[in-house]
């Protein structure tokens, strides 16, 4: 795709949490695609966000959203003259308003909705795809999914396959391709310390391990939640405790090596285990994680367990500390290679190419 300067578009994004692989693909369509970009962007920290800071990037302006009342959202929709305006979901009713209005005023505009949730067939599921069609499919002209698991969600909210758009999220991957991790027996699991991520079942899966085994094979945890003090209060010394880092800072904690872990009871994606792959760091993820389906491949590039599982955990484990160093070589090569199936030139034509459609 070539650069789009001849055009002079406008992108305004009505987003949840600007975070590292959101902040990066708006770089690229801002410097690579020519096009200005206005975001409007939850503000608000609590334990659940993220402490990404986000740094000034040229023709990218940010709009906290604590500071952007609805009415300065539709003006900015005005003024600006989007081409595409890209909403993260309905659950912002003041996104949701704005762009029903700019619609009214500009029918050409290309209304796109991120979603990243997974088909289960619950009852909840199935009343919001009545919802959905009745408030928001007129709404929105695509939907654009984070990847497989998402698909045949789509295709219930009445989108066909020319109408839904992949790639939704993709690792920093000029980032995360600098260099490649060095080959060392340890387990690092990265994101929130929260029940719903498993950490606590990671910790028992892995105190179970013989001590001579955890001496050789520790543990690290990157991140804060309310779980930090009861891992804590274990006391194993063979168990570290570091705080979110910034993207930089995380890479080259990464390159150290070792096991990327996401033992997570259900993660819609989980963009880490994307940055693990590209960085060469096998992987043990379990079966609640969506990114698994692109970037894990049991036996290949490391192994999955049954989620909420903390037997099949520590059966997966105890397979990692049985590999030589070839074995763990040979599953680092393999992932780099999956890693490379998304990529933040991927995610961003992706979107651009409803202006094809």
């Amino acid at each position: 795709m070539n650069k789009i300067t001849n055009e002079n578009i406008t992108i305004v994004f009505l987003w949840a949490e600007v975070v590292g692989y959101l902040h990066s693909v708006l770089s690229f369509i801002a410097a690579n695609r020519g096009a200005n970009i206005e975001v409007v962007h939850w503000d608000k920290r609590n334990q659940n966000t993220t402490q990404f800071k986000i740094q000034s990037l040229d023709g990218v302006n940010f709009h906290g959203r604590s500071e952007t009342g609805d009415d300065v959202i539709f003006k900015i929709l005005k003024d600006s003259q989007p081409k595409i305006v890209v909403i993260s979901g309905w659950m912002d009713q003041g996104y949701i308003n704005a762009c029903r209005r700019y619609k009214k005023e500009n029918s050409s505009v290309k209304i796109v909705a991120g979603i990243d949730d997974m088909w289960t067939g619950s009852l909840r599921q199935r009343l919001g795809l009545l919802y959905f069609k009745f408030n928001y499919r007129a709404l929105f002209d695509y939907l654009w999914i984070s990847g497989q698991p998402q698909y045949s969600f789509a295709q219930r909210f009445g989108y066909g396959i020319n109408n839904i758009i992949s790639n939704l999220y993709s690792a920093d991957t000029a980032l995360f391709t600098k260099d490649r991790v060095a080959i060392s027996r340890r387990f690092v699991f990265v994101g929130r310390l929260v029940k719903i991520k498993a950490v606590d079942l990671l910790v028992e899966a892995y105190c179970n391990l013989p001590a001579s085994v955890q001496k050789q094979w520790p543990l690290l945890l990157i991140g804060d939640g309310d779980q930090k003090a009861g891992i804590l209060d274990r006391g194993n010394e063979n168990i570290s405790v570091i705080p979110f880092m910034q993207p930089e800072e995380l890479r080259q904690e990464l390159l150290k090596g070792g096991v990327g872990c996401l033992p997570t009871h259900k993660d819609q994606w989980g963009v880490v285990l994307h940055e693990f792959a590209l960085m060469g760091l096998p992987i043990l993820a379990s079966s609640g994680c969506g990114a698994a389906t692109e970037f894990l491949i049991s036996g290949f590039n490391g192994y999955m367990f049954k989620h909420g599982s903390v037997s099949d955990l520590s059966r997966v484990l105890r397979l990692f500390t049985k590999l030589d160093e070839s074995n763990l070589l040979s599953f680092s090569n393999n992932g780099i290679s999956l890693g490379m199936r998304i990529s933040t030139h991927s995610s961003s034509d992706s979107l651009l190419s409803v202006l094809y459609k």
